[in-house]
C-alpha cells in the first residue's frame, strides 16, 4: 500500500470537518487540501529535512510551543494552532525548510496532519489524529527516519512498507466508505461490532482465527452463519441495539463481493494429482493440510482417504455396482457418498435444467487415493480419466460434465431406489438433475493419488500423466532435516477452478496477456521432441495457457516460473528411455533429447536459469533455483550412469 492508499483508509481521526484528502504523483510531490478547499503541496524531502531538524533540536522545538502564551494544552503533542505556528516559524532561518516553514504559518493544521501521517505510515504507528497526537515526540521522529526508504519514490508505490496482507480490514473499511456510510457508523461497524463477534467466537470454539483473517471465504461466512444462530450471539446483538449483527452481515457481503475465488495461492489447473516421492515424505499428511486449510470448520466433510488395493481392475471399486442377489440394489461406496456431499455444495441450484449457479465459495473437496498405483489406474479409475475431459463451463450453459454414472442407463425401471442409497429424496432438486444429467465429476472436486516408484507399483502410462498435474514431491516440497523444529515453509493452499479451455480474457491481466510468449516457448520445445514418443498436442499447449491464467504471472521471472513448473509437471514426466530411445535429429545434428532440451531451455528460461525464481507453491521469500534444469541433469546423471532414464526418483 502506498501513502496515498494509506491516508486514504484512516479513520477520520481529524473530525469530519478536518477530513483530508492526501495524493501522490509521478513527480514526486505531496498533494494535501486543507479542510476541502485550496490544494496544496509539499515534497517529501522537505519533511524529512524538517524531521531531522525535529530530531537534532527536538528541545528547542518543544519550548517553542510550551513557551508560546496561547499554550494551554495538556501535552505538546496535542495539536493547538498558534503553538504549533510558533513551531514552523524556529524554523524559518534554515533555507532547506522554508516551504515547510511558509506552509506552517498558513496552513498550519494541514501540513501537520500531512507530517504526522507519513511518520505513522513509515513508522508503522496508530494514526490518531493530531488533536490526540501528532508524533512529534522524539521516539516516532526517530522511528520514521530509520524507516524512511532511500528511495522516496517509493512512498508512491508503497514497495517499501510492508502491509498486513493478512487482513480484509483495510478492505472492509473503503468497501464500508463507498457505500456512503459516515465515519461514526463505519467505526462501529469495523471496529467495534467486528471485535465483539471474534470474541464471541471464541468463546463458542466456533473460529480460532479473527474474521478479518485471509482465508478462503467460506470457512468464514460458515462462522459467521454460526454465530449468527447462537443465543448468547443474539442476548449481545440486542445489547448493541442490533448493530453487531447488521456488521457481520455486511462483513459477509462485503466477501461475497469482492472475492469470487479467494486463495493464498492459485486455483489449480487441473484438478487431478500425482504427488510421487519416496515413503515418509508427508504426501498423504500434505492433501489433508490442505482441506483443513480450506474448510478448518469442519475438515472432515471435505476430505476422504481411500487406500487402494492391489486387486481393483475395474471402476466397481470406486463408484459401487448393481447387487443382483435377493433383489437388484446398487452398492453404494465412500467415494460415490462423497461426490454426492461434493455436488450438495457446489451446486444448490441444480435443477432437471442443469446445475444452476454454482457456489463459487464451496470448498475443494479433497479425495486422495494413497498408494494410487498400487493397482493399475487405467483400468480402475479409467471412468474417471475419459470423463474428466468433457468438463466445461461457459457464462451460457453454466457447467457442463459427462456421466461418471448415467441413472438413465444404470436404473431405468427406478427399482434400485438410488436416491435414499445416495442420501437424496424423491422431491430433492440435486437428485432431479442426477436423473437427468447422470452424476459427473463436481467442479469442486480435487483428486489426488499419492505415489510411489519402486518394484511393488505399477507405472503411469501418458495417458495418465497428459491428464494429470503431476509433482515430483520432493522436488516441490522437499524435507529440509534442520528445519525439523523450526518447521517447514508454509505451503501455498490449492483451490478449484472453473478453468477447462483457456481463453483470451483468462489471460488479460498476466504478463502474456495474448498468450503468444507461452505458444512460442510450448512450439520451441516441441521442436526437440518432434517425431519422438514425447511430442506434445493440443492438451498440453492448453494446459500451458492455464497455468498462466491460474498462476497471473505478472513479470518474465513468474512467467519462466510457470513455464518451469510445466515443464516438471506435464512434460518431463513423460520422458524415459535408455540412449537409442533418446537420440534426436536436431538441426541436422544427432543429439541426446535432453541435451537438446537443456540447451533450448538455458536460453529459454534465462532470467531463472542461474538465478532464483519465485516458488508458486511455497512461501519461499528467498526464491528457489530452476527445478527443471535440476531436473535434467539428474536425470542426464541417471542415463550416464544406468544407461537409462526416467523422470522418477
Amino acid at each position: 500500500m502506498n501513502f496515498q492508499g494509506f491516508c486514504s483508509l484512516l479513520e477520520d481521526s481529524d473530525g469530519l470537518r478536518s477530513q483530508q484528502s492526501v495524493t501522490t504523483n509521478n513527480t514526486f510531490v505531496i498533494s494535501f487540501a486543507k479542510d476541502g478547499g485550496t490544494a496544496f503541496s509539499v515534497d517529501p524531502v522537505d519533511i524529512v529535512n524538517f524531521l531531522e531538524f525535529l530530531r537534532d533540536r527536538h528541545s528547542e522545538c518543544v519550548q517553542a510551543i510550551e513557551s508560546d502564551p496561547r499554550y494551554k494544552a495538556d501535552s505538546y503533542l496535542v495539536y493547538d494552532e498558534k503553538p504549533y505556528r510558533a513551531l514552523y516559524r524556529l524554523c524559518s532561518d534554515n533555507i532547506s525548510l522554508k516551504n515547510i516553514s511558509s506552509l506552517g504559518g498558513s496552513q498550519t493544521k494541514a501540513i501537520t496532519q500531512v507530517i504526522s501521517k507519513l511518520i505513522a505510515y513509515v513508522a508503522e504507528l496508530e494514526y490518531q489524529g493530531v488533536a490526540v497526537n501528532t508524533l512529534f515526540d522524539i521516539d516516532s521522529v526517530n522511528a520514521a527516519l530509520d524507516k524512511m526508504p532511500e528511495n522516496l519514490i517509493s512512498l508512491e508505490s508503497g514497495n517499501d512498507r510492508p502491509v498486513d496482507v493478512d487482513s480484509n480490514k483495510d478492505r472492509f473499511v473503503q468497501w464500508l466508505r463507498n457505500r456512503k456510510l459516515s465515519e461514526r457508523t463505519i467505526k462501529s461497524y469495523a471496529d467495534t461490532a467486528m471485535n465483539i463477534a471474534d470474541q464471541t467466537l471464541r468463546e463458542l470454539a466456533i473460529f480460532e482465527h479473527s474474521l478479518y483473517k485471509v482465508l478462503p471465504i467460506s470457512p468464514i461466512l460458515s462462522a459467521i452463519d454460526l454465530l449468527s444462530k447462537d443465543p448468547s450471539w443474539r442476548e449481545r446483538n440486542e445489547a448493541g441495539n442490533e448493530m453487531y449483527q447488521r456488521a457481520i452481515k455486511l462483513y459477509a457481503d462485503f466477501l461475497k463481493e469482492t472475492f469470487r475465488v479467494d486463495v493464498k495461492g492459485a486455483p489449480l489447473p487441473k484438478p487431478f494429482l500425482l504427488l510421487a516421492g519416496i515413503s515418509g515424505t508427508g504426501k498423504s499428511r500434505f492433501i489433508r493440510k490442505q482441506s483443513e486449510a480450506s474448510n478448518p470448520i469442519n475438515p472432515s466433510d471435505s476430505f476422504c482417504l481411500v487406500p487402494v488395493r492391489p486387486d481393483w481392475h475395474e471402476p466397481s471399486d470406486l463408484l459401487g455396482y448393481v447387487s443382483r442377489i435377493d433383489k437388484p440394489k446398487y452398492i453404494t461406496t465412500k467415494v460415490l457418498a462423497f461426490i454426492i456431499r461434493a455436488w450438495k455444495h457446489v451446486a444448490p441450484n441444480a435443477s432437471a435444467t442443469g446445475a444452476g449457479k454454482l457456489d463459487m465459495d464451496a470448498p475443494p473437496y479433497w479425495l486422495c487415493l494413497d498408494e494410487m498405483n498400487l493397482a493399475p489406474v487405467e483400468q480402475y479409475f479409467a471412468d474417471y480419466l475419459s470423463v474428466l475431459e468433457t468438463r466445461e463451463y461457459n457464462e451460457t450453459e453454466g457447467y457442463r460434465c459427462e456421466p461418471l454414472l448415467d441413472l438413465k442407463a444404470l436404473n431405468p425401471s427406478g427399482d434400485l431406489d438410488l436416491q435414499n442409497d445416495l442420501g437424496l429424496s424423491e422431491n430433492d432438486e440435486l437428485w432431479t438433475f442426477f436423473k437427468e444429467h447422470g452424476i459427473g465429476i463436481p467442479p469442486n472436486l480435487l483428486v489426488a493419488g499419492t505415489v510411489n516408484m519402486d518394484e511393488t507399483t505399477h507405472g503411469f502410462s501418458r495417458k495418465v500423466i497428459d491428464r494429470a498435474l503431476t509433482l515430483d514431491y520432493g522436488e516441490f516440497y522437499p524435507n529440509e532435516f534442520d528445519l525439523f523444529y523450526a518447521g517447514q515453509p508454509e505451503n501455498h493452499i490449492f483451490h478449484w477452478s472453473l478453468f477447462t479451455t483457456a481463453k483470451p480474457e483468462d489471460l488479460a491481466d498476466t504478463y502474456d496477456a495474448d498468450g503468444t510468449k507461452s505458444i512460442a516457448f510450448l512450439k520451441a520445445v516441441n521442436q526437440v521432441l518432434k517425431r519422438t514418443p514425447f511430442e506434445l498436442a493440443y492438451r498440453a499447449l492448453n494446459e500451458l495457457l492455464l497455468y498462466v491464467a491460474c498462476f497471473q504471472p505478472k513479470n518474465n521471472s513468474e512467467l519462466q516460473a510457470v513455464w518451469d513448473d510445466f515443464l516438471m509437471t506435464k512434460v518431463l514426466p513423460r520422458i524415459d528411455g535408455d540412449d537409442d530411445k533418446l537420440r534426436v535429429v536436431i538441426d541436422g545434428k544427432t543429439v541426446n533429447l535432453l541435451g537438446g532440451l537443456e540447451a533450448l531451455l538455458e536460453g529459454r528460461l534465462s532470467d531463472i536459469w542461474d538465478a532464483s525464481r519465485p516458488d508458486l507453491f511455497r512461501k519461499v521469500k528467498a526464491g528457489i533455483s530452476c527445478r527443471s534444469r535440476a531436473k535434467l541433469k539428474w536425470m542426464s546423471d541417471k542415463l550416464e550412469s544406468h544407461t537409462f532414464t526416467s523422470y522418477w526418483p
